[in-house]
């Protein structure tokens, strides 16, 4: 087997790689350490047609927290839909609040938004594993009250990734689902999730130097969008070409279990469903340290739609893997709470036929003494 060529990354500041998970629950058979086949590792490499490089790595693996109390309201016994609210732990009271932080801030409605949005750190918590049993989810919630949407986000505290492969292993449920209540917790959730939702995992630094994935609850359940930002001009109320893409064919639909994967690469940026490449652009690709970051929200807007008053949408997360480089050039504060990304006043499908096979980069470095390969990890 030939050994792939290692590049190294301009302008990066190398670092010891670093893990930082939960120890697993010990009478749960079927969950197995993520760790490499073989330890210590000189740098870390993903498969595609640019085999990424990567010197640090971090597993935050949210399938065994304490669950001590809700986050909610005193949850009603007689509705099994709110009584797994009574074992929820808050993002903010647990060791993971030291690398995520659960965001608070609000925004108006826009032009193209009937409903005003406000984070609420409560919307972030740890609640059972509605299949597996004593395991852990992480949770994002948004909720429609009557005079604004609830919602979540999430950004890491670390904000220097420079290029990195992204995993996270995620769904989308409804409250059936979340609860744990029979019938409820596998595809058969996907009539149940309601309509008017956006789940989205991101790199970001500006509303310009971003590379994303979204769902929309609005779209048939096998559909996901991707994007570098901006992929829309609101001045001209156009699709940037090339910018985006959109999949229809999703292998599995995004109420169950799968695996996201996004690598940001030097000369685009590459997403992946369950390890089969969905999608690659190399318009706009992202050129600037950046925060990680995942959300759940509605504006009642066209890109969203509509939620009715009092539904809820939860992201359901078991945990997010990252390969990644860092660098300490142009680190200025990033202030996601005056994001306010266009989007267009109408959805379309937008598919690019658009796509070129990825350029190698131009500096090899030799070779990495002991690397692991992300893909050839222990399963888990």
């Amino acid at each position: 087997m030939t050994r792939p060529i290692l590049f190294l990354l301009p302008s990066l500041s190398l670092f010891a790689s670093s893990t930082s998970s939960a120890p697993l629950p010990t009478n749960t058979p079927n969950l197995a350490p993520r760790i490499p086949s073989h330890s210590p590792c000189d740098c870390y490499l993903v498969s595609g047609s640019d085999p990424g490089y990567f010197t640090n790595y971090k597993f935050w693996d949210f399938r065994n927290v304490s669950l001590p109390h809700s986050p909610g309201d005193k949850p009603n016994a007689q509705d099994p839909s709110n009584a797994w609210e009574a074992q929820t732990t808050l993002l903010s009271e647990s060791t993971f609040k030291n690398e995520w932080h659960a965001q608070s801030w609000s925004r108006d409605t826009m032009d193209d938004s009937t409903v005003s949005m406000a984070n609420s750190h409560r919307n972030a918590f740890f609640a059972p594993h509605p299949q597996i049993p004593d395991t852990t989810q992480l949770v994002l919630r948004t909720t429609q009250l009557s005079n604004y949407s609830s919602t979540a986000e999430i950004e890491s505290l670390q904000a220097n990734f420079y290029r990195c492969s992204l995993r996270v292993r995620m769904r989308l449920m409804s409250r059936d689902a979340v609860s744990g209540v029979p019938g409820n917790t596998k595809t058969d959730d996907i009539n149940k999730v309601p309509k008017g939702a956006c789940a989205g995992i991101f790199t970001y630094r500006s509303a310009s130097c971003e590379s994303d994935l979204e769902f929309l609850t609005s779209d048939p359940p096998n559909t996901i969008h991707y994007a570098n930002q901006p992929d829309y001009d609101a001045v001209n109320s156009l699709f940037i070409p090339n910018a985006s893409q959109v999949v229809t064919t999703l292998p599995s639909p995004w109420s169950s279990w799968v695996t996201h994967r996004m690598d940001w690469l030097a000369n685009a940026t590459v997403w992946y469903a369950d390890n089969k490449r969905q999608a690659s652009v190399t318009y706009g690709v992202p050129d600037r340290p950046s925060i990680l970051a995942l959300n759940l929200w509605s504006d009642g807007g066209s890109w969203t739609g509509d939620m009715a008053v009092n539904q809820s949408v939860y992201m359901g997360i078991e945990w997010i893997e990252v390969a990644y480089n860092t660098s300490t050039v142009d680190i200025s504060p990033i202030l996601t709470t005056r994001r306010r990304r266009h989007r267009p006043f109408k959805r379309e499908n937008r598919n690019s036929e658009w796509e070129r096979q990825i350029p190698g980069n131009q500096a090899v470095v030799g070779s990495c003494a002991r690397p692991c390969y992300l893909d050839k990890m222990q399963h888990y």
